[in-house]
């Protein structure tokens, strides 16, 4: 079942002791909230091991009310416990271009299989629980033409 923007949005408007409509992707004893299954574009800003700066585009694989999950193609740049800075991009909001800004720590990474990428992809799920709300930022549309 595909998790739409409105359904994305309502979720995070919701008190946290409110159950969403949308099913559960997985909920384990270990859980505080539920997680979605959702896929949008996402950038990672980070800070790795040695203290060197890094940006990378991912895509947002779940999402819960106390964190994510999204795949990186720069597994070795992350670190249990390392902070970082995300700017999820809301699809369907081509008339606003409008993204999600939150902080977030990694706190699990592991490989996933990749069947769609070339040979010796090392594309990882890396695991994160937000900081703080989210704010929501309008995004000049000369952005998405700059990042590489």
């Amino acid at each position: 079942m595909e998790f739409s923007l409105k359904r994305f949005l309502e979720f995070f408007q919701q008190p946290p002791d409110q159950k969403p409509e949308a099913p559960p992707l997985q909920k384990s004893s270990q859980r505080s909230y539920d997680r979605y299954p959702i896929e949008f574009e996402v950038i990672v800003t980070m800070k790795d091991q040695d203290g060197r700066n890094h940006s990378e585009r991912g895509e947002l694989h779940d999402v819960s009310g106390g964190g994510a999950l999204f795949l990186s193609r720069i597994p070795e740049k992350y670190f249990p416990g390392q902070r970082l800075k995300l700017e999820i991009f809301l699809a369907g909001t081509e008339d606003v271009r409008a993204c999600i800004k939150t902080e977030a720590a990694v706190v699990r990474i592991h490989p996933v299989g990749c069947t769609d990428g070339p040979a010796g992809d090392s594309r990882a799920g890396i695991a994160v629980q937000f900081f703080q709300p989210f704010e929501f930022e309008r995004v000049h549309p000369s952005f998405f033409g700059s990042f590489l």
